[in-house]
C-alpha cells in the first residue's frame, strides 16, 4: 500500500516546452512526499504521547504493556477487515472501511502537483491503516511523554526516507515512457450491458486479450469492468479502479502496448492481473460467475462499490 501512495504522488510533472521533466525536479515531489510524511509522523507521535502522558496522570510510567498488546490486537483486526474488503470476500465488511472526508478527497485529488500536492499527501500519510506505522504509534502512547512519542515516530519515519525516496525517484523513468506511449493506444472497446435478472452479462466469446470496458449505471454514478482474455485464454473480469490510488480520479486502467496502465501511479500490470484476489496496487476485484459462455456479475454487488467510483474520472463512451 505504502509503495503504490509513493509512486501515485512522486511522478513529476513535465513543464518546459519539450513536454520533459527537467532533470533537477525530478526528485522533487518524492521530496516533498516525504517531507510530509515525516512532519505528520512525528506531530501524530507528539499528540500521542502527550494522550500517554493524560491516561497515566502524568507519572511517566507510560501505557501498562497489557493495554498495549490489546491496542496493537484491535489495530491487527482493523488491518484484517481492510484486506478482506480488498479481496471482496464479505460485502458486510465494507461498512467498516474507513474512509477520508469525501470534501477534502475532492480538495486534495483537484490540486496540481506543481502545487504542492505531495505533500499534502504525505501529511494524510500519517492517518493511513498500516500495521508497522500503527505498532510505532502505540509505542508512542505507550512511552506517556509528548517528546518521547515525536522521536519515536521520527525516528521511524526517517528509517523509511531512503526507500521511499529512492523508489518514488527511479520509477520516475517508467512513468514518463509509459506516458510518452499513450498515443499507441488500440482501438477501445466500450459496453453498456442490460441489466436482466438482477445481473450484467458479457459474452465471452467477444473478448480478447484487448481489454473490454462494461458500464454499469448505479442511481447516476458510473461503475466500470475491465473484461479481458488472459495469456491462457480464460475470460477474466474486475473493476476498473486501482485497489491503492482509489478514490483518486484517476485510479483507474488503460491498455498500452498490450498491458494495463494505472493512470494514477503509473504501474504497469499484465491483463493476467485480472480478476486476480490479490492486494497491492492491482485491478480492484470483484466477485463474478464465468458459466455458459457468460461473464455475469450481479448488480446488487456492483451497487456495494458507488463510493469507490463516487470521484472516478475515467473515460465513459
Amino acid at each position: 500500500m505504502c509503495g503504490g501512495i509513493n509512486l501515485s504522488q512522486c511522478i513529476p510533472v513535465a513543464d518546459d516546452d519539450n513536454g520533459k521533466t527537467p532533470k533537477n525536479k525530478i526528485i522533487f515531489p518524492s521530496l516533498l512526499y516525504n517531507t510530509g510524511r515525516v512532519i505528520s509522523y512525528s506531530v501524530i507521535g507528539f499528540l500521542l504521547g502527550g494522550m500517554g502522558m493524560l491516561l497515566t496522570g502524568g507519572g511517566g510510567m507510560g501505557i501498562p504493556l497489557l493495554l498495549q498488546g490489546i491496542l496493537k490486537i484491535i489495530a491487527g483486526l482493523f488491518m484484517v477487515i481492510m484486506g478482506i474488503n480488498m479481496l471482496g470476500w464479505i460485502t458486510l465488511l465494507r461498512k467498516f472501511q474507513i474512509r477520508f472526508p469525501q470534501r477534502l478527497t475532492d480538495k486534495i485529488n483537484k490540486k496540481r502537483r506543481r502545487e504542492n500536492r505531495p505533500f499534502f499527501v504525505g501529511l494524510l500519510n500519517g492517518l493511513m491503516p498500516c500495521g508497522p506505522m500503527q505498532s510505532m504509534q502505540i509505542i508512542a502512547l505507550g512511552s506517556g511523554n509528548p517528546v518521547s512519542g515525536a522521536a519515536a515516530m521520527l525516528t521511524f519515519s526517517l528509517g523509511t526516507v531512503p526507500l521511499m525516496l529512492g523508489f518514488g525517484s527511479l520509477d520516475t523513468s517508467e512513468a514518463e515512457n509509459t506516458e510518452s506511449d499513450a498515443e499507441k493506444e488500440e482501438t477501445v472497446v466500450y459496453e453498456t450491458p442490460a441489466v436482466e435478472n438482477g445481473e450484467i452479462s458479457i459474452n465471452a466469446d467477444t473478448l480478447t486479450s484487448n481489454p473490454m470496458y462494461i458500464n454499469y449505471d448505479s442511481n447516476g454514478t458510473n461503475i466500470q469492468l475491465i473484461a479481458v482474455k488472459g495469456s491462457d485464454g480464460t475470460p477474466r473480469l474486475s473493476l476498473n479502479t486501482c485497489q491503492v490510488c482509489n478514490p483518486s480520479p484517476r485510479a483507474y486502467f488503460k491498455e498500452q502496448n498490450g498491458r494495463l496502465v494505472c493512470q494514477n501511479c503509473g504501474n504497469v500490470f499484465t491483463t493476467d492481473s485480472v480478476g486476480e484476489t490479490t492486494g497491492g496496487c492491482n485491478p480492484m476485484y470483484i466477485d463474478y460467475k464465468n458459466t455458459d459462455g457468460k461473464l455475469t456479475v450481479s448488480v446488487a454487488d456492483l451497487d456495494t462499490y458507488t463510493d469507490q467510483f463516487a470521484s472516478w474520472d475515467g473515460p465513459v463512451k
